[in-house]
C-alpha cells in the first residue's frame, strides 16, 4: 500500500492495517446502477407505464453506458500512451526534479488506469442487465424497430397525463392543470369537458 505524505507516519502505519477492507471497498463499492434501481426507479410505473417505454428507455440507457464504455477505451489507451511517454521520459531524464515529478506523474497515471478499468467493468455489467430487460419487456404487443412509432408513443403519454391528471386538485394552478388537461384533451376528446372549470371538480371520478 501507498504511503500517503500528507499523513504522519504513525496514520499511515494505521491505514496499512487496513489494506484489506480498504481494497475491498474499491472493488465493491458500487459506480453505477444496480438491478433493484433500474427497474423501480428508472423503469418506474410513473415515468414508464407500458412495456413499450420500458423496453425504449433501456434501448436509451443501454446506448448511452455503450458510448461511455466506447470513450473509457479510448481514455484508456490515451493514459497507456502517456505512462509508456512518462516512463521513457524518466529514463533519460537527468535533473532529478523532473524525474520525481515524472514518478509522480506516474504513479497518478496508473491511479486513473486502475479507475477507468473499474468504471468500464461495471459499464459492462449494467450494459448486460439492460439487455436482460430488454428481453423481458419485448413481448410482442409493440413495434421494437421503431421508436417513433406513434401509436405506441401516443398511448405512453395518455397514461402518463392521466396519472398526473389523478394527482390535481381544486388547489392546483392554471399551469399545471393546463399541462396535463390540455395534452390529455387533445389526446381523447373524451377529458375535453374538463378543460371547463365547472366540469374540473369531477376530474378524480372521470379518471380514477
Amino acid at each position: 500500500m501507498n504511503k500517503f505524505p500528507v499523513l504522519s507516519d504513525e496514520q499511515n502505519k494505521e491505514l496499512a492495517e487496513l489494506k484489506q477492507e480498504l481494497e475491498e471497498n474499491v472493488e465493491k463499492n458500487q459506480i453505477y446502477r444496480t438491478e433493484a434501481e433500474m427497474r423501480y426507479s428508472v423503469l418506474q410505473d410513473g415515468k414508464q407505464p407500458t412495456n413499450a417505454t420500458k423496453y425504449w428507455q433501456c434501448v436509451r440507457e443501454q446506448a448511452g453506458m455503450y458510448e461511455q464504455l466506447t470513450r473509457d477505451s479510448f481514455a484508456y489507451r490515451n493514459v497507456i500512451i502517456e505512462i509508456d511517454e512518462s516512463k521513457e521520459r524518466l529514463e533519460k531524464e537527468t535533473n532529478k526534479f523532473e524525474k520525481r515529478r515524472l514518478e509522480v506523474k506516474i504513479d497518478e497515471l496508473e491511479f486513473d488506469l486502475r479507475g477507468i478499468l473499474r468504471i468500464a467493468k461495471d459499464r459492462y455489467r449494467e450494459i448486460k442487465l439492460w439487455s436482460k430487460l430488454k428481453k423481458e419487456f419485448d413481448d410482442g404487443s409493440f413495434d421494437n424497430t421503431d421508436v417513433y412509432n406513434f401509436e405506441t408513443g401516443k398511448e405512453a403519454m395518455e397514461i402518463r397525463l392521466q396519472k398526473r391528471a389523478v394527482t390535481l386538485t381544486q388547489g392546483s394552478n392554471q399551469a399545471e392543470v393546463l399541462n396535463v388537461l390540455g395534452p390529455l384533451a387533445t389526446i381523447n376528446e373524451d377529458y375535453k369537458h374538463l378543460l371547463d372549470p365547472k366540469e374540473f371538480k369531477e376530474l378524480n371520478k372521470k379518471l380514477v
